[in-house]
């Protein structure tokens, strides 16, 4: 009788194409950058094997040992995720991955075709960085990020892979920009209109701004050398620098045109969310996971103060037209701020949300602000005296991202079922929604 064949064993699991699909979907929602419970995050390769404040939640080669595991199989309490925990197959995938060593994979190919070739901003050089990996899939990608243009009339959605440029009066996708690395996280429109800049990259391995030319309809320069994803980015109010922030833990100011490094700014103690230049651009603020909210000088690069401005992760922030600031925390607050060259002041909070807040943004006269809410609403106040003016609770999942349209006429914001909602605000009213699928 012939030999009994024995199955080859299997290659173990890619962390970028098996295992971040199983932590975006089931662990994402409570161990973000922005909501890291009991301070694990999973949004990141670095994030993931650091730990929380329990300690190590993998032990490379070790399963049995690794608290992520064993709370998966519910040989440790609590059972995670909770309720009806995680499908044994996706659970095999990552007690797998651990045991082969818990490694990040490296530089993804496609193919035989060579690494794409990106621009650095640091020198005149090239360097190689992964295409996305697989396909992307049928159904609705939660929203991260979303912008108005100038004008008002397209509706910039940030989402998996991809950048959806909409029609808001019809609610419809003009356009699909795609190419990106993983999750579009931050998007900004320059003060002509003409341009469009997206930061994301790939968790753990690179950060990347995206820029495309809105008349043309292409994208025209990558460039970035953070060793993370790109949280925000934001446009100098001359259109002339770009900022980005990261969760490397540093903020980098690029010349827009050319994509050159101008200067890199470090004194956060962890991932930053955001960036807003201030309206005479003097100034910069940035947000962090480390309570902060930092205030630079643009020209020297120096930071002029910090403010301790909230009790947990600060998750986004801008200025209002007045100069004022805006901050917003998983504290469940939002914060307005006096800001001068040489210190800040707190004005007021903003409260009422049941949940952690993700984004804020001002109108253009600023007099509005809105909050976007894991509580699944959205809240518009008014910034002079803090009052609540609508509470729109349509959405059916946390809410990400909202912005103003320009004529402050129109709300939008994004979910986490990968929904865009627009509102009229006169009178306060549901317009209509689409999906990203």
């Amino acid at each position: 009788m012939p030999a009994a064949q024995v199955p080859p064993p299997k290659s173990p699991p890619s962390f970028q194409r098996e295992v971040v699909p199983i932590l975006r979907t089931a662990c994402l929602g409570c161990h973000s950058a922005q909501l890291p419970t009991a301070g694990f995050s999973v949004d990141s390769y670095t994030a993931l094997m650091k730990g929380g404040k329990a300690g190590a939640a993998i032990i490379p080669g070790k399963s049995d040992q690794s608290r992520l595991v064993r709370m998966l199989t519910g040989a440790q309490k609590p059972i995670m995720p909770p309720g009806s925990g995680l499908k044994q197959p996706d659970i095999e995938i990552i007690r797998r991955w651990v045991d082969a060593g818990a490694k990040l994979d490296t530089v993804a190919m496609t193919g035989t075709k060579a690494p794409t070739v990106v621009k650095t901003a640091t020198a005149a050089t090239v360097m190689p960085v992964p295409k996305p990996v697989g396909k992307t899939l049928g159904i609705a990608a939660p929203v991260n990020a979303l912008a108005f243009s100038p004008d008002g009339k397209l509706l910039a959605v940030g989402t998996y892979q991809r950048v959806l440029l909409c029609d808001p009066v019809s609610r419809t996708v003009l356009k699909t920009w795609s190419g990106h690395l993983d999750t579009v996280r931050s998007l900004a429109f320059s003060p002509d209109g003409k341009w469009l800049a997206a930061g994301g990259g790939m968790s753990g391995a690179i950060g990347q701004v995206r820029l495309w030319s809105i008349p043309d309809s292409k994208e025209t320069l990558v460039f970035g050398d953070h060793t993370d994803t790109v949280q925000g980015v934001a446009f100098s109010p001359d259109g002339k620098l770009i900022a980005s922030a990261s969760v490397d833990r540093s903020i980098k100011l690029w010349e827009a045109a050319t994509g050159k490094l101008s200067q890199t700014l470090r004194d956060h103690a962890d991932a930053v969310s955001g960036v807003a230049f201030s309206p005479s651009g003097k100034l910069l603020a940035s947000s962090s996971n480390d309570k902060s909210v930092k205030i630079w000088d643009v020209a020297s690069g120096k930071r002029l103060y910090s403010l301790g401005a909230h009790d947990e992760p600060v998750t986004d922030l801008c200025f209002t037209p007045g100069g004022q600031l805006l901050s917003a925390s998983t504290d469940k607050l939002a914060k307005l701020w006096n800001i001068a060259p040489e210190s800040g002041g707190h004005v007021r909070n903003f409260g009422g949300h049941g949940q952690s807040i993700f984004s804020v943004t001002v109108s253009a006269d600023g007099q509005l602000a809105a909050t976007a809410s894991g509580d699944k609403t959205i809240r518009v106040w008014n910034v002079g005296s803090g009052g609540t003016t609508a509470t729109f609770s349509d959405p059916k999942d946390w809410c990400y991202a909202v912005r103003f349209s320009p004529d402050k006429k129109h709300l939008a914001a994004g979910t986490w079922d990968g929904q865009v909602f627009l509102w009229s605000l006169d009178p306060n009213k549901l317009e209509g929604s689409f999906s990203t699928k």
